[in-house]
């Protein structure tokens, strides 16, 4: 099936975007999977640069069974510029997010890019780790998509890592986005830091897959890696969530571990399916058992759609 790439700078008012969409040429399926990356990855992690070896990109490969992928990078991280001024909030990072979403899937859905238009596409937030934690406040504040499939994720947090002070600060109450931006700066000494990717020891330093990683890294959008760290981190939003969720973890996730997600937590969700994906640790698209991720997620969609229909 052809492929069609388009590069994208989305204007949303107050900020802009960079975006990659893959569209099937010809016989699209009405699904658009709208996809975060995590802490400390560009939107390259959907679509791994791994010279001659298409075999790790996400994205060709849902496009190569008809699914249309749009993946793009935070404020300030990967190809969008740096916000002027004033860093912005972890909500007004993630409305931009919501606003890239929704224009480029009405573009999709009204006239197409480059292929043909995909009239009302079911719409799925994808996100890995930190993306996955956006795209639940995300749907929780905006109500984007018709369904999430989130993988990487618990909201157990890594209070380990924590300086004492911050988790006092915060006590048991969700912080404000004003608090959060501060307690970055406490964090990390900046609200872009540079953290390097999370390694799972599955490759030698120079294997071409954790070349194509590396090359994907790009600065964190640091009130979210933050609120990532915090135990209970999107708990309430979680518990807002009305859509079908998916939840996908690797049985060697050493950030993961044993904390996986109980499904009280996505109580009000219409349907809630989780597995554990094996031979994976965190970074999912480079595991051995990247496919049967890949499987799982388009197979899930797909139900949703003929539920929908």
């Amino acid at each position: 099936m052809g492929v069609i790439v388009s590069q994208r700078t989305v204007d949303t008012g107050d900020y802009r975007l960079a975006a990659d969409i893959f569209t099937p040429a010809y016989a699209a399926r009405p699904i658009v999977l709208c996809c975060l990356p995590g802490g400390g990855m560009s939107r390259r992690y959907w679509d791994l640069p791994v010279p001659d070896d298409e075999s790790y990109s996400f994205a060709l490969w849902m496009v190569h069974r008809g699914i249309t992928v749009i993946a793009i990078d935070h404020i300030g991280t990967g190809e969008s510029p740096l916000p002027d001024g004033r860093a912005p909030l972890l909500g007004e990072a993630i409305a931009a997010n919501d606003t890239a979403f929704r224009l480029l899937c009405k573009e999709i859905s009204e006239t197409g890019i480059g292929g043909g238009p995909i009239p009302n596409p079911l719409r799925v937030g994808v996100g890995h780790s930190m993306g996955a934690l956006l795209t639940i406040r995300q749907q929780a504040v905006h109500q984007t998509h018709d369904g999430l499939a989130l993988d990487g994720f618990s909201m157990a947090g890594l209070p380990a890592v924590l300086a004492p002070e911050i988790l006092d600060t915060i006590g048991d109450e969700p912080p404000s986005d004003e608090l959060l931006a501060e307690l970055t700066l406490h964090m990390f000494g900046s609200p872009y830091p540079m953290i390097g990717m999370v390694d799972d020891h599955t490759q030698e330093p120079a294997d071409p897959v954790r070349q194509a990683l590396t090359q994907a890294g790009t600065r964190l959008l640091g009130a979210g890696g933050l609120l990532s760290l915090l135990p209970g981190n999107v708990a309430d939003d979680a518990a807002r969530v009305r859509v079908p969720v998916l939840l996908l973890n690797g049985v060697h996730d050493r950030l993961i571990g044993e904390n996986s997600v109980d499904p009280a937590q996505f109580g009000a969700s219409a349907r809630f399916d989780a597995h554990l994906l094996p031979d994976a640790g965190h970074n999912h698209n480079v595991a051995p058992s990247r496919e049967l991720f890949w499987a799982k997620v388009l197979h899930w969609a797909g139900e949703l759609r003929r539920c929908r229909a």
